[in-house]
């Protein structure tokens, strides 16, 4: 049983590792995207396939969803779901790839504490000290970066400072989204379910936002 959970634990913290690099890679992809189109009508495409992606597969695995209980996960997730690429989306257009990153990793470790104290849970002295250190090393990047001490250089302007502010909101509402995932994991969800049902509230503000150009944009654009 220890030699399962001990696999199980490898094989989660591998995933989550390839997790932040594919997510690294992709920011930069993301980034160029959203500074050429508008925000809600990249959000819109893209979620909108996510979800039929996901929708797909959770519909070969036959696993009969368990509705009862767990709606009130299913709003909250899409609600931190908006929040979050919202937010990270935004930020993208304004900020550099490089310190939306940093912020949002960075305040995810200690936001995860904070829920943890409000919990009246204990925290090892250990986890303390790594999630400072995570939080100190990406403000270090970000300083370097704004004072032009780095090959990315900013400026500082009021939709810079509110995209900075966004890129904290999404890392805090990412842990949100994984603690609600969490929840309906726990409740028999598999993953594709998860995903195919946690983008609801995204594709429809998107889309009403972009309803006049999402079908030329999308057929014009399809490839």
């Amino acid at each position: 049983m220890d030699i399962t959970k001990k696999r199980e634990t490898t094989i989660g913290l591998l995933a989550l590792i390839f997790s932040a690099l594919f997510t690294a890679m992709s920011q930069v992809v993301y980034a160029k995207q959203v500074q050429e189109i508008p925000a809600f009508l990249f959000t819109c495409i893209s979620f909108f396939l996510t979800a039929v992606y996901f929708a797909f597969f959770a519909r070969t695995h036959k696993h009969h969803i368990k509705w009862q209980g767990t709606i009130g996960y299913v709003v909250k997730l899409n609600g931190a779901s908006v929040l979050a690429f919202m937010c990270f989306y935004f930020a993208l257009k304004y900020v550099e790839s490089a310190i939306v990153s940093a912020l949002e990793m960075g305040i995810g470790p200690l936001f995860v504490l904070v829920l943890a104290v409000i919990a009246k849970e204990s925290i090892p002295r250990a986890q303390w000290l790594i999630a400072m250190a995570t939080m100190i090393a990406c403000l270090v990047l970000i300083v370097d970066v704004l004072s032009g001490n780095s090959a990315v250089q900013l400026v500082i302007t009021m939709p810079v400072i509110i995209a900075l502010f966004a890129s904290i909101s999404c890392g805090v509402c990412a842990v949100l989204c994984t603690i609600y995932s969490r929840e309906l994991s726990e409740a028999g969800w598999t993953t594709s379910m998860i995903l195919a049902n946690r983008y609801y509230g995204i594709i429809l503000l998107s889309f009403l936002a972009t309803y006049d150009v999402f079908f030329k944009y999308f057929s014009g654009n399809i490839g």
